[in-house]
């Protein structure tokens, strides 16, 4: 069987995503979104909280805990979860780093009928060509199956981002090679912030100077690539000190740090408190 770079989950299979109330997603390296078609939905992500109710769809970035605190008996919608490799090199010619944060930040947006409609008939022919992908017994057809999946893939992505853009109002940007640049980080940084911190490893994925690989990233999103990381690791061990019954040990161990004193000494230099007492504060 081929493997596709997303995968989508039908209406009859949605709860199986959303889970139980209390319960803690955790995505790691995956994006993607939740059209609610029925019921409703309530999730906490970065102390907000979301109602999502029919016809609203929500949008998941990577290096998220999204928690559960309600949900209805009668939930039902559609899930895709995609790879990150596979999202951001879409964005090419239509959105910058900037607006890449917007979405990370206004997750929920209410559809139209009409578009809801349009979304829903996509997301259905791509499943149905997605099945038939996993089930083709003629192996001659698997080449044409699979890049008629990925143009329907790509094509309820673009659909998704002009949704979005109407609603957020997020204009097209022509991208230079020093957008690429960061792009490229972006996808290297939601795969290794967990064990790698420093810059010196993102610019020679790139074959670039640390300074000049940082400045880059300065120009094109406003922080610096120590910043990035920085942001990275630190929003992503307090999510998981707040909504996780994880160690500081393992949460340590988890990000590579040599030792749970190291890793306090970070958390510490960067939030204020220990990750002890950021804990307790709760």
């Amino acid at each position: 069987m081929i493997n596709l770079p997303f995968e989508y989950v039908s209406v009859a299979d949605a709860k199986q995503i959303i889970l139980q109330q209390d319960s803690l997603m955790s995505l790691p390296d995956t994006c993607g979104f939740f059209l609610c078609q029925q019921g409703y939905v309530d999730v906490t992500l970065n102390d907000r909280t979301y109602h999502i109710q029919a016809g609203d769809i929500y949008f998941y970035a990577p290096s998220t805990y999204v928690t559960i605190i309600a949900i209805s008996d009668d939930v039902a919608g559609i899930t895709v979860k995609c790879q990150m490799e596979f999202v951001l090199p879409l964005l090419e010619h239509v959105i910058d780093g900037q607006h890449l944060l917007t979405v990370r930040e206004h997750p929920c947006i209410s559809l139209t009928p009409k578009q809801q409609q349009r979304i829903e008939f996509l997301s259905d022919i791509m499943a149905e060509h997605r099945k038939a992908l996993q089930s083709n017994a003629d192996k001659r057809s698997d080449s044409l199956l699979q890049n008629l999946t990925l143009s329907l893939a790509h094509t309820i992505f673009y659909e998704l981002l002009y949704v979005y853009s109407c609603n957020q109002s997020i204009e097209p940007q022509i991208l230079d090679g020093k957008d690429r640049i960061f792009q490229s980080f972006l996808i290297s940084l939601f795969k290794n912030y967990k064990s790698e911190r420093d810059v010196t490893f993102y610019a020679e994925e790139q074959h670039l100077t640390p300074r000049y690989f940082s400045s880059i990233v300065k120009e094109k999103s406003g922080h610096s690539a120590l910043q990035w990381i920085i942001q990275m690791v630190v929003s992503s061990a307090c999510q998981m000190l707040r909504d996780t019954d994880k160690s500081i040990k393992e949460i340590a161990a988890e990000f590579n740090f040599p030792s749970q004193s190291f890793f306090g000494k970070y958390f510490k230099q960067y939030v204020g408190i220990s990750p002890k007492a950021y804990r307790q504060n709760l």
